[in-house]
């Protein structure tokens, strides 16, 4: 449903061909109709509101958040992800929206980028130094926190893409070896989003959410604990990886 921001940014312009990555909408008579839809439907003052609740809620940090049209018609990721995506970096938050989406929709999107701005500022690790098993864990994570504050319903449609066998025979394989590469690694992005190379979309987000799920399962953690908890201990007692 999100991502996190990796940005190797020169300038404004340079940025906003990195955001169209991730959903921005481009100037035309569409995104500027959505533009107003979104106007109508109060969204930004919905949003403001779900920020409120889990800021409280979580003990989080403050945050930015910037809200846009989406363009949902760029890439197979933004159509998979019906109306709704999201990039967050520790201080800020981008959301990109279509028109239409009910208060649980929207609550499930910011949990998930939220999640990752809270785990960003909490996790005591430097953004160059993340590994590619820091990378589906925040994934994993953050979709954990939608199932638990918004229910099964309203999680992103790779927790259900792939069987328990196939998402092992694809970490044995792939990703076991190489949960320690850096996210400068040509490997990184591809097992991350996968889609290449063999590696089916979304792959690495699927299997960051089973081993998430399967520490959960086997070990008593509040949310406050998933934002710095290390990647490492998650490997441990947990009943995905070891079932």
């Amino acid at each position: 449903m999100g991502k996190l921001a990796r940005p190797e940014i020169k300038d404004e312009h340079d940025f906003y061909h990195y955001l169209l990555r991730f959903g921005m909408y481009e100037p035309s008579k569409k995104s500027l109709h959505l533009f107003n839809q979104l106007k109508q439907e109060k969204v930004w003052e919905r949003i403001e509101n779900i920020y409120r609740t889990y800021r409280k809620k979580w003990e989080g940090p403050s945050v930015n958040i910037y809200l846009f049209p989406i363009n949902q018609d760029s890439h197979f990721f933004m159509k998979k992800l019906q109306g709704r995506a999201g990039l967050s970096f520790s201080d800020t938050i981008f959301l990109f929206i279509s028109a239409g989406l009910s208060d649980e929709q929207l609550e499930s999107l910011f949990v998930h980028e939220y999640h990752h701005a809270a785990r960003m500022t909490a996790y005591k690790k430097k953004t160059n130094e993340y590994t590619l098993l820091d990378s589906i864990l925040f994934e994993g994570l953050a979709e954990t926190a939608v199932l638990n504050s918004c229910g099964k319903k309203y999680t992103a449609f790779w927790t259900e893409a792939f069987t328990k066998d196939k998402l092992r025979e694809m970490m044995e394989k792939f990703y076991l070896p190489s949960f320690q590469i850096k996210r400068n690694d040509t490997k990184h992005d591809y097992l991350l989003f996968g889609g290449r190379k063999g590696i089916p979309n979304m792959m690495g987000y699927a299997i960051g959410y089973e081993i998430a799920r399967g520490y959960i399962r086997n070990n008593q953690i509040t949310m406050k604990e998933t934002f710095s908890i290390s990647s490492d201990k998650l490997i441990e007692n947990n009943s995905f990886l070891s079932d």
